[in-house]
Order: C-alpha cells, then structure tokens, then sequence
C-alpha cells in the first residue's frame, strides 16, 4: 500500500499532540475524492477531542463527533490517529481491541522523545485477535 500524507496534515498532527499534552490526541485523516498515484492520499487531518475516561493514557472518539466525516461522500475518513505521549508509536494491547480495522490506516505519533517526534502507521486486520503490519509512508510539500 501506497501512502502520501501532506506536510500540512502531518504538521496539523504534530501541534495537535502537543497542545493536548499530557493527554493523548486523536484525530482522523481525510482523502479527498480526487485522484492520485497513492493508494491512500492524505490531504486533511481533523483534530477530533479525546472523550476518554482516562485521557493521558487512552483516546476515544465520540460517535457523534466523527459522524459527518463518515457520510460525506466528498471525502473519505482514510486513517484514525492517536498520540502516545509516553510510549513508543507502536499499538498497546487496548490499540489492537479497537473497532477501527476497517478504516485503512492507523497512525500513532511517539512523543516520548519530544525534539524527535516518531510518526508510524500501521494497516490493523482483525481476525480472532487484532494484528498489525507497519507501513510506509511520504510526507510531501
């Protein structure tokens, strides 16, 4: 799988993790519906707030918050994002109890080193357990 993330998405996620410190972020990211040579083509992020019981440690988006995303037929919810805080931007035991194995991408930002943010995205597939597979990704201009 393909993936480009505009400069102006990835920065938006970087600010967005770190104007909630200490809680995690969260967010989804958006393709619009024109064309490219990537199979997913990221040209929005939507800062979405963290409705979690225990924010500096879990997010959760509410339903009624993501709604309008998920029917707009002009662009397509392409990745859900999160930030850890504390933690290595790899999925923790609750990332891979998640509901979103059929959004394509899921992002998770690494501020455990805050000079050297660590940016990873993964595709989920759910079977009897959840898995993960690490993708690759282009930041562009």
């Amino acid at each position: 799988m393909s993936i480009l993330i505009s400069r102006k998405s990835y920065d938006d996620m970087l600010t967005h993790s770190m104007r909630s410190l200490p809680n995690e972020a969260c967010g989804i990211l958006i393709q619009d519906a024109s064309s490219s040579e990537y199979d997913v083509h990221i040209h929005t992020f939507i800062p979405l707030h963290n409705h979690a019981a225990h924010p500096t440690r879990e997010f959760s988006i509410h339903p009624v918050e993501l709604l309008p995303y998920l029917t707009d037929k002009r662009r397509t919810v392409v990745g859900i994002f999160h930030s850890h805080p504390k933690a290595a931007s790899i999925p923790s035991a609750e990332d891979l109890t998640t509901l979103w194995h059929t959004i394509p991408t899921y992002w998770i930002l690494s501020l455990q080193q805050r000079e050297n943010p660590d940016l990873q995205v993964y595709a989920l597939k759910k079977t009897t357990t959840t898995a993960y597979h690490k993708l690759s990704f282009v930041i562009g201009q």
